[in-house]
């Protein structure tokens, strides 16, 4: 049997076990919380009804190309998205080559004025993505013919720009590289 000060002892210790594990557990509880209450926002914030009394669309619709392969090993196919009434341009990549390359996605809307971004596509089996900003246009898309007035299009060259890979294009027929 133990002594009265050995069963103080192993109190103590097991209390103090407990409060760091409280206090190890507290803080991970409260992020878990925290972060579940930012997506749970957002989610409400995507169902509100706009101003003009639409309702915002869950999910992105796209107008994409068809995914162009050239003989170097790279894959790409350019998209134009629109959500609402924002639009932007996504391009997305398979480099099988050796080496990182260099990469220009291009947003023109039918007024003729483009937003251009230069991203690197990375040497990875899995697709990666390039995109431009997203440009609000003041008003939604109310049709197919709307979505299809604005192109994307993306040119794969090397690290240096001096050899063009491939082009790919939103609304263009397949062109293979060079």
């Amino acid at each position: 049997m133990l002594q009265p000060h050995q069963r103080m002892s192993r109190l103590h210790m097991i209390t103090l076990a407990s409060t760091v594990a409280l206090v190890g557990a507290v803080p991970l509880a409260a992020a878990v919380a925290g972060q579940d209450a930012r997506l749970a926002a957002r989610a409400f914030e995507a169902a509100q009804p706009r101003h003009d009394g639409s309702a915002r669309p869950a999910h992105p619709a796209s107008a994409c190309g068809p995914e162009i392969a050239s003989p170097a090993g790279v894959k790409a196919r350019a998209c134009v998205v629109t959500r609402g009434e924002e639009v932007w341009a996504r391009a997305s990549y398979r480099n099988a080559t050796d080496r990182p390359l260099h990469t220009v996605l291009t947003l023109r809307g039918p007024d003729g004025r483009t937003t251009r971004v230069h991203c690197t596509v990375r040497v990875t089996a899995e697709r990666s993505v390039c995109e431009t900003p997203r440009e609000d246009v003041g008003r939604g898309f109310p049709d197919a013919a709307a979505r299809r007035a604005y192109l994307a299009r993306t040119e794969v060259s090397s690290r240096d720009g001096a050899r063009r890979l491939l082009r790919a294009g939103s609304n263009s027929a397949p062109t293979g590289g060079s």
